[in-house]
């Protein structure tokens, strides 16, 4: 039997890795890390986001905007799935990273990402750009006069 994608075989927690280097491979259902590029934090996720996984989710970001920089972006890259409570996660992140002067973008996500808000019906932006550099601004091209 293919074992549980929820939960490892000693019944662990997802983990959380907070980190300055971007995971390199997934050693479990759900890897979070967090690094900053100029005056924003980048969280990358990497794995399933779901019931089981969100909490881990949600303290990660919260720990970030609340203790680190209010303005980050989510490299959504390596998520393999997502359920409608990761979505939520999200926009609680973004309500309390506004609140903290700051604000979230997600990145990498594609169109799964768009669809999946649609379904949920949130009432609330979720700004996503198409590559991690696009919600970066500090890799936006100067303008020029």
């Amino acid at each position: 039997m293919k074992p549980s994608h929820r939960a490892d075989r000693r019944g662990r927690a997802p983990r959380v890795v907070g980190s300055a280097r971007p995971p390199t491979e997934v050693s479990g259902p759900f890897v979070c890390s967090w690094s900053a590029v100029g005056d924003c934090a980048v969280v990358r996720v990497a794995g399933q986001v779901d019931v089981v996984t969100a909490p881990a989710f949600d303290t990660e970001l919260r720990h970030v905007i609340t203790t680190k920089l209010s303005k980050l972006v989510v490299d959504l890259r390596r998520v393999t799935s997502m359920e409608t409570a990761g979505i939520q996660v999200l926009a609680n992140a973004h309500d309390l990273a506004v609140e903290h002067g700051g604000w979230l973008r997600a990145s990498g996500a594609g169109h799964w990402f768009a669809d999946l808000i649609r379904a949920t019906g949130l009432d609330r932006p979720l700004d996503h750009y198409p590559t991690l550099a696009d919600a970066l601004p500090a890799y936006r091209p100067a303008v020029r006069p």
